[in-house]
């Protein structure tokens, strides 16, 4: 549906290499750069920085870029749904590891009405954005924070932030510094969760280096099951741990100055031509 011109441009937006950009899409490097001086010419607009050895796209290259790879994604979204009837679509969600033993089964539970194939990925924050940004996938469930510049998003429910332990560590009204001798369980750099905490000791003027033992761990349910064997204290959200409090097998630390309730949303690629279709879905799974 695209003119090629547009296509190779978008390409090379991400190879950064006009031969690597020829290979891929089986022309010859002369017939990348001719496309793009084509296009540069018909739009009266300098597409690419000629002026370094290293190919680097201009301000007003990388935003035609950004919306080609957009309207292609989309374009052929569309076209994959209009061959197939509603109940043969295919829908491809993305969720957070923090949610998916929380949130995510709802919504395959409504998806699996109205869809013959559902698709979950499951990944921090960071890996989730990237697959919208690649068309992996159709939207998100997130709790990490992202560009509303490039994305856009419906709000789910918020969710308690909270510091939780080993009953074996004694505070109960601790300031952050007291628990800089303690092991911390945190989730690895990219994640959600991890930003959140990151922002919020920044707030207070440290950084998890601060802590003197640091464990990272890709899964939320092995920092559940460490934090239940062993001596430490992690931050986590509280339907995660909802079970375990209440059984007595972890506590709740009551930190001073640590209160935060987090946003999720469903996230998706800005002004998409499918948000009504998302908007539905998340009608239908909360009822609204």
């Amino acid at each position: 549906m695209l003119d090629k011109r547009f296509l190779t441009l978008a390409m090379l937006s991400q190879t950064g290499s006009y031969t690597e950009t020829a290979n891929r899409l089986f022309i010859t490097q002369p017939a990348v750069s001719q496309q793009i001086n084509s296009l540069e010419s018909e739009l009266d607009l300098v597409l690419v920085d000629k002026s370094k050895r290293k190919i680097r796209l201009t301000a007003s290259g990388q935003k035609l870029a950004k919306f080609v790879n957009q309207l292609d994604i989309e374009s052929q979204k569309f076209l994959d749904n209009l061959q197939q009837d509603d109940e043969q679509s295919h829908l491809k969600m993305g969720c957070t590891l923090s949610l998916s033993s929380t949130l995510l089964p709802r919504f395959i539970h409504q998806l699996s009405g109205r869809s013959k194939i559902v698709t979950s990925e499951i990944n921090n924050t960071d890996q989730i954005l990237k697959k919208l940004r690649q068309g992996k996938i159709d939207f998100g469930l997130v709790e990490g924070n992202f560009d509303k510049k490039e994305f856009d998003s419906i709000f789910l429910q918020n969710e308690d932030f909270i510091c939780v332990a080993n009953n074996q560590v004694e505070f109960e009204h601790p300031t952050i510094d007291q628990l800089f001798q303690e092991n911390i369980f945190v989730r690895e750099p990219g994640s959600g969760s991890r930003e959140i905490f990151e922002h919020w000791l920044g707030t207070q003027n440290y950084r998890i280096n601060d802590f003197e033992h640091i464990v990272e761990i890709a899964s939320p349910t092995v920092i559940v099951q460490l934090l239940e064997e062993n001596r430490g204290i992690s931050f986590i959200y509280r339907s995660l741990v909802e079970e375990k409090l209440r059984q007595g097998k972890l506590k709740r630390l009551d930190l001073q100055g640590f209160q935060i309730l987090h946003p999720i949303n469903l996230v998706f690629l800005k002004n998409s031509y499918f948000a009504a279709t998302y908007e539905n879905i998340v009608k239908d799974v909360f009822e609204r």
